[in-house]
């Protein structure tokens, strides 16, 4: 091979655009924080996806220059997919003490709660049974937040909880009066979005069923400890310099302060590091005990899972 030759394809490979790094992401529709549906208009086109979580996964993979493609599908197939590998991460999710083994999370990155919701002709104020009585729940299934209802009434033999495939389908079945004296466990956002655009005036709002954070799920087993960190590294840059605060901004939502407080630190654990520690919790707050007070994940309430 002469050396013009040489030095031509030395040339060309010097200039070849190099292929991004990639992060494939999933999210579900009519999940909390997912304003999809808003961009919809009269024409058959398929939702695109949309949302503070959506605008920030994008912001950092643009800061870290990573290729980041979000898949929009319904929740359970979201699920599926990280769970069986198909995809590289999941939001938006309740960080998991038993999925620590399988995900590596992000911090928590808004706090949230869920919420109780009636039929108006149900007068309850809570969702304990009364003596004698029974209690059933609905929510949407399988999710975190499912699992959180089940582990509250665990020990209660009076208490039911059933899944629902959509957060829409449960309100108008709630707003329908087929649940009877039973209640609607969902996000906050997501439940007054759903009951404020579907005009579902017989949907009362109860109360407190539980204080949530919400963040972004990454498979151990597509996702390399590199590429988690290096996300993460754009994450903290972009909260510590105010990019996050003022995307969720535009969604009325604030940052999570112990989200703040992780990206300001000098030094951090990994979510999981902290997750694996074991140490039991305090029901009732956010002090686990045994876990450093700094560990991203215990914003609130990482006990349940996806």
């Amino acid at each position: 091979m002469s050396i013009r030759v040489f030095l031509a394809i030395w040339m060309l490979l010097l200039y070849w655009p190099a292929r991004a790094v990639e992060l494939r992401f999933a999210t579900g529709e009519f999940l909390s924080f997912d304003f999809s549906a808003e961009e919809s208009s009269g024409e058959a086109k398929a939702p695109v996806p949309r949302g503070p979580f959506v605008d920030v996964v994008q912001a950092v993979c643009a800061h870290i220059r990573f290729d980041c493609p979000i898949d929009l599908v319904p929740w359970r197939r979201a699920l599926a997919m990280v769970e069986q590998e198909l995809t590289d991460a999941v939001f938006a999710v309740i960080p998991s003490h038993e999925r620590a083994a399988d995900f590596l999370f992000t911090p928590a990155l808004i706090d949230s709660s869920l919420d109780l919701y009636a039929h108006r002709s149900n007068p309850a104020k809570g969702w304990q049974p009364e003596p004698g009585g029974s209690r059933e729940l609905h929510t949407l299934g399988p999710s975190g937040t499912a699992n959180l209802v089940s582990l509250r009434l665990q020990g209660i033999a009076t208490a039911h909880v059933h899944l629902e495939i959509d957060n829409l389908r449960l309100m108008r079945k709630l707003d329908a009066g087929r649940f009877g004296d039973g209640m609607v466990v969902m996000n906050r956002n997501i439940a007054r979005r759903l009951i404020e655009r579907h005009h579902l005036h017989n949907v009362r709002e109860v109360g407190l069923f539980e204080a949530v954070g919400y963040a972004i799920a990454f498979s151990r087993q597509r996702v390399s400890p590199e590429k988690f960190q290096a996300f993460e590294r754009g994450l903290k840059a972009l909260i510590a310099d105010g990019t996050i605060s003022r995307i969720l901004q535009r969604y009325r939502l604030e940052l999570a302060p112990a989200a703040r407080e992780w990206a300001v630190r000098s030094v951090s654990e990994e979510p999981c590091d902290c997750l694996l520690r074991g140490g039991s919790e305090e029901h009732g707050s956010d002090v686990h005990r045994g876990m450093p007070t700094y560990c991203p994940v215990v914003a609130r309430q990482p006990r349940y899972g996806l």
